[in-house]
């Protein structure tokens, strides 16, 4: 193909101006409105109903350990011996906050239990749930168990500790 010289120069002039584009003047504008919110939650908060209570138990020769689940169901295994179950009771705490809305628990890792210069550990804490949920007062209740180790030949005592439960909102 063969491009005549004088159209030529008059291409090389179109494709070397600048590309950009202008408002065109009198041109009609649009506007839309949108509308800010926020909701303020009433601030969760825990307090305890009844302690966490293993009850009596005899320690024997043989170390073994006391689960006590969160419906306040006791077992023993290895050389634990359960004794009086009076009193026994799993932990419980009631939940306040915002109707409906679900929370998060935290629990402890472990904790010391004493009686004197004598320890027992406590751990494996649960509430035996995946989720927790405030019900339309915005109330709910949470119960707590664990395990206790109890050492070859504990000696014996009354063996006290305390322990916190966290919640927030998820």
């Amino acid at each position: 193909m063969r491009v005549s010289r004088t159209l030529f120069p008059a291409l090389l002039i179109v494709a070397g101006l600048p590309a950009f584009s202008q408002a065109v003047v009198g041109a009609p504008t649009a506007s839309a409105s949108a509308t800010a919110s926020a909701k303020i939650y009433q601030p969760i908060s825990i307090a305890k109903a009844s302690d966490l209570n293993f009850g009596a138990m005899i320690a024997t020769p043989t170390a073994g350990t006391v689960r006590l689940d969160p419906a306040g169901v006791r077992t023993a295994s290895g050389g634990a011996v359960l004794a009086s179950a009076a009193g026994v009771s799993a932990a419980s705490f009631d939940v306040a906050g915002e109707p409906n809305t679900s929370f998060a628990v935290g629990l402890p890792g472990s904790i010391q239990i004493t009686s004197g210069a004598n320890s027992m550990t406590v751990d494996s804490f649960t509430t035996g749930a995946s989720a927790y949920l405030l019900d339309s007062a915005g109330a709910s209740g949470l119960s707590v168990g664990a395990n206790l180790s109890v050492a070859a030949n504990q000696p014996a005592g009354l063996y006290s500790g305390s322990f916190s439960v966290t919640v927030a909102y998820n």
